[in-house]
């Protein structure tokens, strides 16, 4: 029947009308009666919106200058089974730096990246980003129990989405997740030349969690880092403990914090600089890890866990804690602000756009992060 045969639009001109034309049946074509001409106007127009939002979209995951972000294969033996992902602008500084942006759960390595303005700042620094992603589920099985062999009959490292940053075998030096983005700096280091004395890590949740197991498994690697909304090292050995980290939280003194950190008695000269981010109104990552943050990291750098200093402006409050002379950690307060990355949109120094956690809380935390480091430009 007639009804039954997948039509294909075929337009046409008749009689003042247009006619919209299905398959062609036993030598005739199936036709709707005449509409107004001046319906082909309104569809031109609706095409348009859709082209206009698919350029759009196409936009926010491209760089000013007109590179995109890209895959990388073959950078190492890979045993925490990561994606790698890249993103270096056209206009590539000699010796550039190198972020490493590391996603929270349910999210996306190049759609947080984006989001949350690190791919303006790499060019508008000329620097380079990489972007490692976690294989996840799809977000239909979300928050859904499943038994772990299902989870990796997927495929998948974790059922979120999230970095094993609680698993022992994915957070020690040499092992896991861990090698596994150890190995993709080696990679951009040998493909891309950056600078290996100017590389940087930044992670929101458990990408600051895994952040703080980059800078506490391989101290020397990293010129600085920053940690938003995520836990200290050596927090959770396991899941259940790991929800214990996130809320109500856990206390340590400094000196177990540092004790912690593997590797720190064999350190020598530099240490990483930490920036460290949370927002007061956070129920997932409460605001009590901020100060063993604090603790863990100015302990570290064997400086008191009193701030040297400390402003107030609008709805931030920034501590900064010095050793001679120089701002080795800082921890910056939003008020107001929940489980989310930071960005600015109010006004033309805006950065990023609202999406998967990441929203408007008027300040841009990625510039706010490189100017932290002393990144040459910002």
């Amino acid at each position: 029947m007639l009804e039954e045969i997948s039509l294909r639009d075929i337009t046409s001109k008749k009689a003042g009308g247009v006619q919209r034309c299905g398959a062609k049946v036993r030598g005739l074509f199936w036709c709707t009666p005449p509409r107004p001409v001046a319906n082909m106007s309104a569809l031109r127009r609706k095409k348009h919106r859709i082209l206009v939002a698919v350029l759009l979209t196409i936009g926010a995951l491209t760089s000013a200058d007109g590179a995109e972000p890209r895959e990388e294969i073959g950078f190492g033996s890979n045993p925490g089974n990561l994606r790698m992902f890249k993103y270096t602008p056209a206009t590539l500084s000699p010796a550039a730096p190198l972020i490493v942006v590391l996603h929270g759960c349910k999210q996306k390595a190049i759609r947080f990246a984006s989001d949350a303005g690190w791919l303006a700042v790499a060019d508008s620094l000329k620097l380079a980003l990489l972007l490692p992603e976690q294989k996840g589920l799809p977000s239909y099985l979300h928050d859904v129990y499943l038994f772990p062999w299902v989870v990796a009959g997927f495929g998948a490292n974790n059922q979120n989405g999230c970095f094993n940053w609680f698993e022992p075998d994915h957070t020690a030096r040499d092992r896991g997740e861990v090698l596994s983005i150890r190995q993709m700096i080696d990679a951009m280091v040998q493909r891309y030349a950056v600078n290996e004395s100017r590389i940087y890590v930044v992670g929101f949740s458990a990408g600051a969690a895994m952040s703080a197991v980059m800078l506490a498994a391989y101290p020397e690697r990293f010129a600085g880092g920053a940690i938003v909304a995520g836990v200290p090292y050596g927090c959770a050995d396991r899941v259940t403990k790991a929800l214990e980290c996130m809320n109500p939280g856990v206390d340590q003194s400094p000196a177990e914090w540092r004790r912690r950190i593997r590797g720190a008695k064999q350190l020598e000269g530099r240490l990483p600089r930490v920036s460290i981010w949370q927002g007061t109104n956070d129920v997932t990552v409460i605001p009590r890890n901020l100060q063993e943050l604090v603790e863990q990291w100015t302990a570290f750098h064997d400086i008191a866990a009193t701030p040297s200093s400390r402003e107030v402006k609008n709805r931030i409050t920034r501590e900064i804690y010095v050793n001679d002379g120089v701002t080795q950690v800082e921890s910056v307060l939003v008020e107001g602000l929940g489980h989310a990355f930071p960005i600015h949109t109010d006004d033309t120094s805006s950065c990023g756009q609202p999406g998967d956690f990441v929203v408007s809380a008027g300040i841009c935390a990625a510039r706010e992060i490189t100017r932290f480091w002393g990144l040459p430009g910002n």
